[in-house]
């Protein structure tokens, strides 16, 4: 009867600490989310409508693959990923380029909006 009921109370405690470590990644999503906004806010206070691109052996700008990266580099700019490398070691190499590729995917989708927006607004002063 005692092994039953330390088997249910190890149990208990391993299911209520698998339970707990969810909100956490949660978390850490929201906060990767509120650093974005506040890296373009702050970006584009200073006119810097440069695009992220991770450092590998050909330029990618993550997320706007289908995009002209010529193109964009011209109109943009480009500002690296500080860290950022093509070589995988690890797991926890793979881990640091999954994250780095997501944050850089966001901030792009949302930064070539501003590029774009200043690109017009250039073209319709010179005008």
């Amino acid at each position: 009867m005692i092994k039953l009921t330390s088997i249910a109370l190890l149990a208990g405690c391993l299911v209520g600490c698998a339970y707990t470590a969810q909100p956490s990644q949660a978390s850490a999503q929201q906060t990767s989310q509120r650093e974005m906004t506040k890296q373009i806010e702050q970006a584009v206070e200073r006119n810097d409508y440069r695009l992220l691109a991770l450092a590998s052996r050909r330029l990618v700008f993550p997320g706007l693959e289908q995009e002209d990266t010529a193109k964009l580099k011209k109109m943009c700019g480009v500002r690296y990923v500080d860290n950022s490398t093509d070589i995988i070691k690890s797991t926890e190499d793979k881990q640091k380029r999954r994250d780095a590729y997501a944050f850089a995917k966001s901030f792009n989708q949302a930064m070539l909006k501003h590029c774009l927006n200043s690109a017009t607004d250039s073209i319709d002063t010179v005008e």
